[in-house]
This record gives structure tokens, C-alpha cells and sequence, in this order.
């Protein structure tokens, strides 16, 4: 078969972009940040521990967490780990929190933070940094106003299917779409109503238009838990959900 013109010179400049980027290797720069492993010194919470959650989210906002203060946990099932963000750029602590879980017999799972880039390209730096096989939970795609503000509904939604059919390739597997009420309501509503999605909501339980159903909801960004010495998200599983919801089928 004959390639047009315009398709050849489309696989050329794909191929030309792939060439300068795996010369230039940017994440070896980008990787590469300021980051105090020791960081917090102290409790940085204060008042009683937190009650009424499934799991965790967390990221190097957490710091070093104290893995034997949080064996003795019994509220936890999961743990949520920042991998990566945007095209480069991975988390510092995603090694160490995934090594931290997986000593406790936590079930864990890896999230991507969505920036403005391409979808297909932000996946690729995703995969690039997680083992698959030793993730126990389905990934998740965090979509946030902070990640796509200044995008269009239509672009927010381009990158999202990208990365969702690359993960679906890839993996099997479609991600869990992570976001508050008012973006799933703004952004991704209906298109994306079909998928896991995992609500962010502080006010109350999340309620979500058409069809669209809840698997996950982050009730508080300001949780005290045994063993992180800052304030942490809080999640709680919709009612009929379970951890089996969440999981991989290696």
C-alpha cells in the first residue's frame, strides 16, 4: 500500500520527534529535583485521628511517611501513589511509598496527574516509570482545574481519551478517572460517564448526572491518619463497592 504525501510526512515528523526526544532524554533533567527524603521533622498535625475511610491518596506533599506507625492502621485497605505528572516528570517518593506499601501488605495503585499535553505522550511517561505487575490496583487519571486550566472542554477531553485508550492498549485496562463533582459535570459529563470514576467532594456525597456512577469518593483533603505527619486525602468506597472494584486481574 502507498502512503500519501501528507500521511508520510506525518509518520516522518512522529518519527523525527521520537528521535530528538530519546536523544535529548528531558526527563533525565526534569527527573532530577530538589527534595528532602527527611522531610517532616515533626508531627505537623495536631488533634485525633481521622475515622471513616477505605484508602489514601498521597504524593511527596505527604513526605516521609512512618511506615511502622501505619502498620497499625486497621481502617486501611489502599493506598493511591503519585507516579508521574505531565510529560517528565515523576513523583520522588513513588519508589519508596510503593516499596512502603507493599512491606505492609497494603493494596496499592499508581495515579498520573494530567497537565496540557498530549494525552498519548503523558501515558508514555506513565508506563514508562510503574511495573505494572506489581500494582494491585486499576491506574487512575487525576484531572484537575490545576492540571487543564485554560483548556478547552474539547481539548481537556482529547487528552483524556488518549491516555485512556493508550492505558486500554497497554494494560488492558481502562484508568479509573479521578476529579471533583464540578469538573466530571463541566469537562468529562457524558462522554466519560461510563468509566470508574473517583469523586472528589468535601461538602457532602457526590452526586453525579445521567448514569454516571461513583466508585471511589475523596471526602477530605485534611485527614490526620497514624504515620503521616501532614494532612492527607481520605477515601471512601460508594456504597455496594469494595476493594475488588479496584482491581487488577493479572
Amino acid at each position: 500500500m502507498r502512503l500519501s504525501r501528507k500521511t508520510l510526512a506525518i509518520v516522518l515528523t512522529a518519527l523525527l520527534i521520537v528521535g530528538v526526544v530519546a536523544l535529548l532524554k528531558p526527563w533525565k533533567v526534569i527527573d532530577v529535583r530538589d527534595f528532602d527524603r527527611d522531610w517532616p521533622y515533626h508531627d505537623m498535625t495536631s488533634g485525633d485521628y481521622s475515622g471513616g475511610y477505605d484508602g489514601l491518596d498521597i504524593a511527596r506533599h505527604q513526605g516521609k511517611l512512618r511506615w511502622k506507625e501505619m502498620e497499625k492502621n486497621r481502617s486501611l485497605q489502599f493506598i493511591y501513589v503519585k507516579a508521574t505528572e505531565g510529560l517528565y516528570l515523576k513523583d520522588p517518593c513513588f519508589n519508596r511509598n510503593l516499596e512502603g506499601a507493599h512491606r505492609l501488605g497494603i493494596r496499592v495503585g499508581a495515579y498520573h496527574f494530567l497537565t496540557k499535553d498530549s494525552g498519548l505522550m503523558q501515558f508514555i511517561n506513565f508506563s514508562r516509570h510503574i511495573d505494572i505487575d506489581s500494582l494491585d490496583l486499576l491506574p487512575v487519571l487525576d484531572c484537575e482545574d490545576d492540571g487543564t486550566k485554560g483548556w478547552s472542554r474539547s481539548e481537556i477531553q482529547s487528552a483524556v481519551h488518549a491516555f485512556a485508550t493508550a492505558c486500554r492498549a497497554r494494560y488492558g485496562v481502562e484508568p479509573v478517572i479521578y476529579c471533583s463533582e464540578s469538573y466530571f459535570k463541566d469537562y468529562l459529563y457524558p462522554e466519560f460517564e461510563d468509566y470508574k470514576l473517583f469523586i472528589a467532594n468535601y461538602s457532602g456525597t457526590p452526586v453525579l448526572p445521567g448514569k454516571a456512577k461513583y466508585l471511589l469518593w475523596q471526602r477530605s483533603r485534611h485527614g490526620r491518619v497514624p504515620g503521616i505527619w501532614t494532612k492527607v486525602d481520605l477515601d471512601v468506597f460508594a456504597p455496594q463497592a469494595n476493594i475488588k472494584d479496584l482491581t487488577m486481574n493479572h
